[in-house]
């Protein structure tokens, strides 16, 4: 466990790095915008991005890509330079499709995910939905950079060209007091984005030694293969980015900060469910792998069984602390400047609720492990697409009946059933194993 541990060390300090940076970033956007009409403009026109490349599916299918070029690594080089081209093509026309759609019919976009904005808003956000634009290339580049990368066991995670865009805007803001307007930052984001890539180009030229030759269609069949098998794949992350999209739009109906609140609120729970879960899951997933392939279910039961209820404590006391000092925290992170008292109060009692949604989203992340490995790809497309829909489904319900605290709560109901789905389906994979004769 001690080489498991060690061996996952660069990822989990990247991945504590980046929460760190997330947090950072939170807090110069309270600062400088608090829960303005402003903040909502922006997180809508930041969305935007990763709703398109949810399309392309490429940020979602890092595993099946890591997985097709750790096959070729070493004895198939001319395939996987052959394959990784063929991709990029693929990635590139896309996103030049996707932005240029998304250009010119950009007022229908804010329209759509935000009807409830005010006139002067809404023009604010199609200006930014423009600016953000590069943001699509960026985001699909650099996961698969990153899935490939991890293919040739080095660990690169897809957010670090965002930690070197969002780390060049802190220390600007808080080493020289640099407050830029919300389209300067949308624009150092991308160019300091860019710049992320960039080096994470450098870094994968010189490990994988992959060549880029536009054009060749020696592996465009399997890619195309890769597609069809991954269609569950590719609409579950569509109804990931849609789910959310539907929150900000009801959101937005509910008044002025109101998006901006549900993403404080919402935003303490990604970070903390990866850095629980992430670390945990790299390290029992190869073990869990090693003893169902040897056949031993009684082990892969128990680190199974082990890893969860110890997560749960954790989560659950994670959740249990800030429940009780739900104002203090948003307080000690987010406070001051433009994210007055008021702001707090109300962001802190958002946060109550959303919290109790870690322990299921954590414990989550770690059952994803042994689903994949099982090769029950579809299985894992119909549950979490069932938690989206479902999530859409109450957003609407509760929303209507007490506001936007029904927005978090449809959030918590839905994720607790997604981890229900998982973990009794995980359950019966598990009992038919156990009465199939040795």
């Amino acid at each position: 466990m001690k080489k498991d541990v060690l061996k996952h060390w660069a990822l989990t300090a990247q991945i504590a790095l980046n929460t760190l940076i997330g947090y950072l970033f939170l807090k110069f956007l309270a600062s400088n915008w608090g829960a303005s009409a402003h903040k909502d403009a922006f997180d809508i026109a930041y969305s935007i991005p990763f709703l398109l490349m949810s399309v392309s599916g490429v940020t979602f299918l890092e595993a099946v890509i890591t997985a097709r070029f750790a096959n070729m690594q070493g004895s198939d080089h001319e395939r996987a330079s052959a394959m990784f081209s063929g991709i990029l093509d693929y990635l590139l026309l896309f996103s030049t499709c996707l932005i240029g759609i998304t250009a010119i019919f950009s007022v229908q976009f804010t329209e759509l995910l935000a009807p409830g904005l005010q006139e002067s808003t809404k023009r604010e956000a199609q200006g930014l939905i423009l600016l953000f634009m590069p943001l699509v290339v960026v985001l699909g580049v650099g996961a698969l950079l990153s899935a490939i990368l991890t293919a040739y066991q080095v660990p690169v995670g897809t957010e670090v060209y965002q930690l070197i865009s969002r780390s060049v805007l802190i220390a600007g803001w808080m080493m020289f007091g640099y407050s830029p307007t919300l389209n300067e930052t949308a624009v150092l984001l991308c160019v300091f984005g860019a710049c992320g890539l960039l080096i994470m180009w450098i870094v994968f030229r010189r490990v994988t030694k992959l060549q880029y030759k536009p054009g060749r269609k020696a592996a465009y069949s399997e890619i195309r293969h890769v597609l069809r098998q991954s269609m569950g794949l590719i609409l579950t992350s569509v109804l990931a980015q849609a789910a959310l999209a539907y929150l900000r739009r009801l959101g937005s109906l509910d008044g002025v900060g109101t998006i901006a609140m549900l993403s404080y609120a919402l935003a303490f729970i990604y970070p903390f469910s990866t850095l629980a879960a992430k670390p945990i899951a790299l390290v029992i997933g190869p073990r869990y792998i090693r003893y169902m392939k040897t056949g031993d279910l009684i082990s892969a039961k128990y680190i199974l069984f082990s890893s969860c209820v110890g997560l749960l404590f954790m989560t659950v006391s994670i959740a249990a602390v800030i429940y009780g000092n739900a104002q203090e925290v948003i307080e000690f992170i987010l406070g001051g400047g433009e994210f007055n008292a008021s702001v707090v109060s109300v962001t802190a009692s958002l946060l109550k609720l959303a919290i109790w949604g870690l322990p299921a989203e954590a414990i989550s992340r770690v059952l994803l492990v042994p689903l994949l490995n099982d090769g029950r790809m579809h299985a894992v497309s119909v549950i979490y697409s069932a938690r989206y829909i479902l999530q859409m489904g109450f957003s609407y319900a509760l929303f209507n009946w007490i506001g936007k605290n029904g927005l978090i709560w449809s959030y918590v109901i839905a994720v607790g059933l997604q981890l229900l789905f998982e973990a009794s389906y995980l359950f019966y994979i598990m009992g038919q194993k156990a009465s199939k004769p040795s």
